[in-house]
């Protein structure tokens, strides 16, 4: 699995996330995005975030839909340097015990954007998963991976684009994909940041601080369960036990 994660985000905000989907079998691979992670490190150079608000909101729509798609360009690297790690042309713990022809790209908010676009350009990868995150492609294509997109219940007077871009963008995938609205949760319920920010509904949800990473964790395993490694039972009925479903 490929992690890319928030706006100006380190691979690191979704640990908890990763490290019960490691405990499941899965190897999580986070990404840090030069120039838009909060600071990446680079042969011992540190490069810092240059993501700011310009002002305008046609600018920052811009700017964000130029950032999704080097993010996409950046996963389907990886996909390929982790080709190369597995076949010992890069040398590593993990050279020759990574199975590249099952990978599912995901990612959180801006970084779950990403993971849709890298999809859709780059066929090698096996699913994808966005976790709250409002598309950015100006021209989606269909692409042949299931998606999950995992949502917070967002009201359409405080988002109105973004539950109908998410839909269609799941909706050109020519297989079935799925969108799960899960009840009591924030657009920072599905991080790391509900463990360790002030209890508020309105940045971490109602269901608890370490009820959010589990949630997220339960739901993407059980996709991925499914479209990797093909275990038995209906997708469906295991998703709808976490919120409202749609399935495309």
């Amino acid at each position: 699995m490929l992690f890319s994660p928030g706006l100006a985000g380190p691979r690191t905000q979704n640990t908890a996330w990763a490290e019960d989907l490691a405990s499941r079998g899965y190897v999580v691979a986070g990404l840090d995005h030069p120039y838009d992670s909060a600071a990446t490190v680079v042969d011992g150079r540190v490069i810092h975030t240059r993501v700011h608000a310009t002002g305008s909101d046609e600018e920052d729509l811009r700017d964000t839909i130029g950032r999704t798609a080097i993010r996409a360009a950046d996963l389907s690297f990886v996909r390929t340097q982790l080709g190369r790690l597995d076949r010992g042309e890069i040398s590593g713990p993990l050279s020759g015990r990574l199975d590249t022809d099952r990978v599912a790209v995901t990612g959180h908010s801006v970084g779950g954007a990403a993971a849709l676009q890298a999809a859709r350009q780059d066929p090698r990868f096996t699913a994808v998963v966005n976790i709250d995150g409002h598309p950015y492609d100006p021209d989606p294509r269909p692409y042949h991976q299931p998606a999950l997109g995992i949502t917070n219940p967002i009201a359409p007077r405080d988002n109105p684009t973004y539950i109908p871009r998410l839909e269609h963008d799941l909706a050109v995938s020519t297989t079935t994909s799925y969108r799960v609205t899960v009840p009591g949760t924030a657009h920072l319920t599905f991080s790391d940041a509900a463990l360790y920010l002030p209890p508020l509904p309105a940045l971490i949800g109602s269901v608890g601080r370490t009820e959010g990473p589990r949630i997220t964790a339960d739901i993407t395993a059980a996709f991925l369960d499914k479209t990797l490694r093909g275990e038995p039972g209906d997708l469906a009925t295991q998703l709808s036990r976490y919120g409202d479903l749609t399935i495309y």
